[in-house]
This record gives C-alpha cells, sequence and structure tokens, in this order.
C-alpha cells in the first residue's frame, strides 16, 4: 500500500471514530472501535472494520452502522478534505475475538501440559 493511501485509511479511521462517539448517541455504539479501514486506490470505497466490547451488540451495531451510513459519510465530508468521499461498508473485525480465542487455548494446553507431567 502506498504512503498517501495509508495516510488517508488512517484520517479516514480518526474521523469516522470521531462522528460516531459525538454524534452517535446509542447505547450500542458506547463501545465501538473503529479497528482499521481499507480505501480502494481510486476512493470509491472503504471497508470500515470495527469491533464491540460486547459480543452481544455486534447484530445492533451492524444495523446502526448501516442505516446510518450516508450520515456519517457526509459528516465525514465537512471534517475531511478529499475531492471523493468514498462510500462505507462497514465490517465487524474478528481479528481480536480471534487472538483471544488463540490465547485461551494455549492457555488451556499448558494446563493440560502441567497435570500430564505429575
Amino acid at each position: 500500500m502506498s504512503y498517501r493511501m495509508n495516510k488517508v485509511d488512517q484520517e479516514l479511521r480518526k474521523r469516522i471514530t470521531e462522528v460516531i462517539q459525538q454524534e452517535i448517541d446509542d447505547p450500542a455504539m458506547d463501545f465501538l472501535s473503529v479497528t482499521r479501514v481499507k480505501t480502494t486506490t481510486d476512493l470509491q470505497e472503504s471497508k470500515v472494520y470495527y469491533s464491540l466490547l460486547d459480543d452481544s451488540q455486534y447484530e445492533k451495531a451492524q444495523i446502526l452502522l448501516d442505516k446510518m451510513r450516508g450520515f456519517i459519510r457526509s459528516s465525514l465530508g465537512k471534517r475531511i478534505h478529499l475531492k471523493i468521499i468514498p462510500q462505507l461498508r462497514f465490517i465487524p473485525d474478528e481479528t481480536i475475538k480471534y487472538s483471544v480465542d488463540v490465547y485461551k487455548k494455549l492457555e488451556d494446553l499448558k494446563k493440560l501440559e502441567g497435570t500430564d507431567e505429575n
């Protein structure tokens, strides 16, 4: 990825986070984190990956983000200076959950190995 696209993605992530935290008042969004943004080189679309502290809120958050997509995009237009504001596609980021699951499995394996030695 080019340096310019990396900077665009970082700026979009920062500004999308601001919009969600400051302008959307919904409990499902209280613990939402925008983890990364991947924008196409033509600036037509950005995949916005997010995670939540409460796994049970993903469905509600996805519905709300899809509904608020136009509002978030128009708010971005006021906060960021790009010729084209990309279309936003919100995607739950499973990497944190996956990492936690792998860590738990490794810990379980360590415990099993510890009991086998006795």
